[in-house]
């Protein structure tokens, strides 16, 4: 799924939860934004000084350019619910068994992408145990599912307005 649609979910997921407390809300927002952020936004700044086309790119990988290669490669790291999970319980660890509940924006990007990436980036969800990636979705750059998926967030977005609207009157 596009960027700005994992934020605007993952708000939608974490709203309720944290409705009170934007600061953990935008960190779970954060999270869910981080998957794509660390591994395209080097590409992407890249691309946007050079003007070059990024499935071009990418269909060259051999010959492209590192921060190409550094994309793919990390992008098996930030997609899998393995590293996930591993990622999830050092931290809770390391806060003492205290669960950081933000951090479950990261698990629904993963969750997200593994339904909406069909013949690009398919999600390697279980990497580094497994190469598998489940390839039967539907990619989320079709414009019909586009329309459908904003159209969805926009219907989600009203509601709340006019939930919380009336619940202030």
């Amino acid at each position: 799924m596009d960027v700005f649609a994992h934020g605007l979910w993952t708000n939608a997921a974490f709203f309720k939860k944290y409705k009170n407390e934007k600061r953990d809300r935008f960190l779970a927002i954060f999270f869910g934004l981080l998957p794509d952020i660390i591994s395209f936004a080097p590409s992407t700044i890249v691309l946007l000084f050079t003007r070059q086309n990024f499935y071009g790119m990418m269909a060259e990988l051999g010959r492209a350019p590192a921060v190409f290669r550094y994309a793919v490669e990390s992008y098996n790291y930030t997609h899998s619910i393995v590293i996930f999970l591993a990622v999830f319980l050092i931290v809770t660890a390391i806060r003492k068994g205290q669960v950081f509940w933000p951090m479950l924006g990261w698990a629904l990007h993963i969750f997200i992408d593994l339904f909406t990436h069909k013949n690009f980036f398919e999600t390697p969800i279980l990497f580094p145990i497994s190469g598998y990636r489940f390839s039967d979705g539907i990619s989320w750059a079709n414009p019909k599912f586009m329309l459908i998926n904003y159209s969805a967030l926009a219907i989600v977005y009203l509601v709340w307005f006019l939930v919380l609207r009336k619940k202030k009157v």
